[in-house]
């Protein structure tokens, strides 16, 4: 069995690549008359064996083929899931049959995006004697950050001759998450008086604490907030709500849009204060516009919530 994975841009694909299948059926074509021919020219036991041949032999083909031409499933995954900036990673595609069946040949159209910066890059796969779980790697670009996503646009199947394909079910996306790296920074002095951050939804439903606000009883609220005392008073359920209290929450600001290497550079420099404020155990968060223009907002006080903001 032998690969030959091919780097191309998008439309045109190789001549050669795609009038395969034409080619072998007109190869076809032509032996079918020569054969058809020569049996009007000699009547013989011969000519007629070669005519039942030329026309069992597709027949015969497809139906050999036909059980693993259906049963094909593709697979793309990554590895690693996840890596630094210049890393090396590969991709790999898995291709799946029943019973261990080996397929002819099979074609596979390739493309893969970095949702950050919009960079794509095309590849066309065609692979030979394609045996059961047979992997095959690819070399993947890790020149810029961003998240990788694979995905296959179309496959096709032949069957032995290369007269007859099935186009392939598209697998799932395979994505890789490449990481800046964080430069080294120096923390500022940070006012201890700006930046707010509300207490969590849990330390509301523990109860009133010293501060608190009154308002009216709405169904649901639970009854230990219930403020008799002032209830009585007024004739009414008047319940504590325990008010919202504030830590100092530094911001970080970045602007995803530009080139590359701009955006790469961005990336390294926040990524650098954020570990270095995580560094200090001081919580914080991330703003930024999305593709839509809408803004984004990120609170980061530990490596699960980094990695989802920088995953985000």
């Amino acid at each position: 069995p032998s690969t030959s994975p091919r780097r191309c841009s998008p439309p045109p694909v190789p001549p050669a690549c795609v009038d395969a299948m034409i080619l072998r059926r007109i190869l076809y074509g032509l032996t079918l008359v020569w054969v058809l021919l020569f049996h009007i020219t000699n009547e013989n036991y011969l000519a007629q064996f070669l005519l039942c041949l030329c026309v069992a032999l597709p027949l015969l083909s497809l139906a050999l083929s036909l059980p693993g031409m259906l049963g094909c499933r593709l697979e793309l995954s990554s590895l690693p899931p996840a890596l630094e900036r210049g890393a090396d990673g590969r991709w790999q595609a898995s291709i799946k049959t029943p019973n261990g069946l080996p397929l002819s040949r099979l074609t596979i159209h390739l493309r893969c995006k970095n949702l950050l910066n919009g960079q794509r890059d095309h590849r066309r796969l065609v692979l030979s004697g394609v045996a059961r779980r047979r992997p095959v790697e690819l070399t993947v670009s890790t020149d810029h950050c961003g998240l990788l996503e694979l995905q296959v646009d179309r496959a096709r199947v032949y069957d032995y001759l290369g007269l007859f394909s099935l186009r392939v079910a598209r697998p799932q996306p395979a994505r890789m998450l490449c990481r800046p790296i964080p430069v080294p920074v120096e923390l500022p002095t940070l006012p201890e008086a700006q930046g707010a951050r509300p207490s969590p939804v849990s330390a509301a439903r523990s109860g009133p604490g010293e501060d608190y606000e009154l308002r009216e009883y709405r169904p649901g609220d639970p009854m230990r907030s219930v403020h008799w005392k002032l209830s009585s008073k007024w004739d009414q359920l008047i319940v504590r709500e325990r008010a919202d209290t504030v830590t100092p929450l530094p911001l970080l600001s970045a602007d995803r849009f530009g080139p590359p290497e701009e955006l790469d550079k961005l990336l390294d420099n926040l990524t650098g204060m954020s570990r270095a404020l995580l560094g200090v155990q001081r919580p914080h968060a991330v703003l930024w516009l999305d593709a839509g223009g809408e803004p984004q907002l990120h609170s980061i006080a530990d490596e699960r919530e980094y990695a989802e903001c920088l995953l985000a």
